[in-house]
């Protein structure tokens, strides 16, 4: 029977349920691991001060993988990986969407920074409702004089401006990735950064292999993860095409799905096998 060292876990959909809840069985268990010594790390294109009450409810206190891999920071929170969209290209994207979709709703995610043009979009309203935080407003163009990059931005519309949006603006910006997070949300991130790269981000700095991670998602953005971890599990929640790219299907986020696929696997914390290596 193979034996793990790290958890990597998408949000939502996985971790939480439908009602934004981390269940009983699924925290007991992540606790139980984490005082053994193994790694629950959560991976979402949430920003950091939205991933962050999640680890709380859940008693969680491992590394956070933000922005679909963007940025990962450590269990001191220091940084590990700090990838963006360059401002040229961000600036060219919110200017290209507001024009074409005046309607839409075009924020921007600079580290932990939530900048808006209107902060009363009704869209906006919603998004503070739902990740329990305010936006700033401001410009972009006078934001990225003092940021290297932007992490990400987040076209909110209905949708068929949705999907329109991510049809006209694939050939236009060939260095974006565009990830849809329901039918009227679209997550825009730089090319170079996924959740597997993320995962790979992580084995490097537990120095242990890919085979040592047990990764679990949702959606069509967890199935690269899916694929290349050592154990890939789908929820049952999941589209067919993401059961089909993992090595196993669990029960539902509603179902306690994390805690069945993870309650009869065997782990060991990383750092015997750094141990291991040195001996």
């Amino acid at each position: 029977m193979n034996i793990y060292s790290v958890v990597m876990l998408d949000i939502d959909g996985t971790l939480l349920d439908s009602h934004n809840q981390v269940l009983p069985n699924t925290k007991k268990l992540l606790n139980r691991l984490e005082k053994r010594g193994i790694p629950v790390i959560l991976s979402s294109a949430r920003a950091p001060s939205e991933i962050e009450p999640v680890a709380r409810r859940a008693d969680i206190h491992g590394p956070i993988v933000c922005y679909g891999g963007g940025l990962i920071l450590d269990e001191n929170r220091s940084i590990i990986e700090d990838i963006g969209i360059d401002n040229e290209t961000a600036i060219a994207f919110k200017s290209f969407a507001s024009q074409e979709f005046p309607d839409m709703s075009v924020s921007s995610y600079i580290y932990d920074v939530w900048l808006v043009d209107d902060a009363n979009h009704p869209y906006i309203r919603s998004l503070a409702k739902i990740n329990q935080r305010e936006p700033m407003e401001g410009d972009l163009k006078s934001a990225v004089r003092m940021a290297n990059h932007v992490h990400k931005l987040l076209c909110s519309g209905d949708s068929r401006m949705i999907r329109r949006l991510q049809e006209s603006a694939k050939e236009k910006f060939p260095t974006l990735n565009f990830i849809t997070s329901g039918a009227i949300y679209l997550e825009v991130i730089t090319n170079r950064v996924s959740k597997y790269t993320a995962m790979e981000k992580i084995r490097e700095h537990y120095h242990i292999d890919l085979k040592q991670i047990v990764a679990m998602g949702d959606y069509y953005v967890d199935m690269e993860m899916l694929r290349h971890a050592g154990l890939g599990i789908a929820m049952g929640n999941a589209p067919e095409a993401v059961k089909q790219a993992a090595a196993r299907v669990t029960a539902s986020n509603d179902e306690e799905g994390v805690y069945i696929a993870l309650k009869n696997l065997r782990f060991r914390p990383p750092i015997q096998e750094i141990n291991q290596e040195s001996k």
